[in-house]
């Protein structure tokens, strides 16, 4: 049995959702991996949960908030790296903080003192991803540990799992991608009938869309995604800044109506393409004009998918996995478990 510290950085609703998961999953992931995952701490901008041992629910919340006032677990100003340097290396972060897409932080910073203290990191948020993936990369190496980020690229769909691993040894000619649910579920109603803000606002009843949905009408929570995969499997250097991005606002019912009478899908696309320029790649995020016979074009409400195009293994796609914070927290687990279980 393989004891793991564990420090989550961020308690929303994603680090919520991790800690009930890993807690459902004990029995399971020592029987089959032999793993014993124990939070020692929950990171906030204040400070830290933290007693020294294994974290316990009722340290950490109450009626399902987090709560400092009168709490013996809570360390006003204490520090992630504190408690690495306690805990020694071989412990794994698991960063879920809401992403600042322009600095990168507070999980560029959390990441970084992981690396340097010799412990691995898994991310949900993209922030750090989206403005420092490479030079994290380089780090990583240099320490010796793994970075992850499965939850940061479109949540339990295995994008990276297939575009790292499940196509070693092709070539990677293109990337197509609808990668945010919110987005895909308010063009799916629009085509069943409802004009935009009838559907913006069902999915925000639903827990679908944020109150402020900015960041997925807008398409940046779809070109974060595209980015960091595009990165990740092209081991390329692009910014936010290299990606053309239209979100769905400006989208009309009628549109999508037609296109559904000829047989056809409006997705908010993501796709990454080569350029005529050698080892230049272009990176858009549009709502776009799908035929049915479009391998995504039944990907419908909340549900996500990816094709990858290749040079020796043909068109290759993935859809589904649950887009939720239990699907986010579904893929920081699996990578953990990647990290650590024994080679096969």
């Amino acid at each position: 049995m393989k004891t793991v510290p564990l420090v989550v950085t961020g308690f929303g609703n994603v680090g919520r959702a991790f800690f009930s998961l890993m807690r459902e999953k004990k029995e399971d992931l020592k029987r089959r991996y032999g793993l014993a995952l124990d939070v020692l701490a929950v990171a906030q901008a204040e400070g830290c949960f933290y007693s020294g041992g294994p974290l316990e629910v009722r340290q950490i919340s109450q009626g399902g908030e987090p709560w400092t006032s009168g709490n013996p677990s809570w360390r006003a100003e204490m520090k992630v790296a504190d408690i690495i340097e306690e805990t020694g290396p071989g412990g794994c972060l698991v960063e879920c903080t809401l992403s600042n897409l322009e600095t990168g932080e507070p999980g560029l910073s959390y990441i970084t003192g992981a690396f340097h203290g010799g412990w691995h990191a898994v991310a949900a948020s993209k922030g750090a991803l989206v403005v420092g993936f490479p030079a994290l990369k380089a780090l990583a190496a240099e320490k010796g540990v793994f970075l992850k980020l499965s939850g940061a690229t479109a949540a339990a769909l295995p994008t990276l799992d297939v575009g790292l691993f499940s196509l070693a040894g092709a070539r990677i000619e293109g990337i197509q991608g609808i990668l945010n649910g919110t987005t895909n579920y308010i063009l799916t109603r629009m085509g069943e009938g409802l004009d935009y803000a009838e559907a913006l606002q069902e999915a925000q009843a639903r827990g679908i869309a944020e109150p402020d949905p900015a960041h997925d009408v807008d398409g940046w929570d779809t070109a974060s995604k595209i980015l960091i995969i595009t990165n990740a499997c092209l081991d390329a250097d692009y910014g936010l800044k290299d990606v053309q991005v239209r979100g769905i606002a400006g989208v009309s019912v009628d549109f999508v109506q037609s296109a559904r009478r000829e047989g056809r899908s409006v997705k908010l696309l993501a796709t990454a393409s080569p350029k005529r320029q050698a080892g230049k790649w272009s990176l858009d995020v549009r709502p776009s004009l799908i035929e049915a016979t479009h391998p995504l074009a039944n990907v419908n409400g909340t549900e996500k998918g990816i094709t990858f195009l290749t040079d020796s293994m043909g068109s290759v796609t993935v859809t589904g996995g649950r887009s939720n914070p239990r699907g986010a927290a579904a893929a920081l687990l699996k990578d953990i478990i990647n990290i650590y279980r024994p080679a096969f």
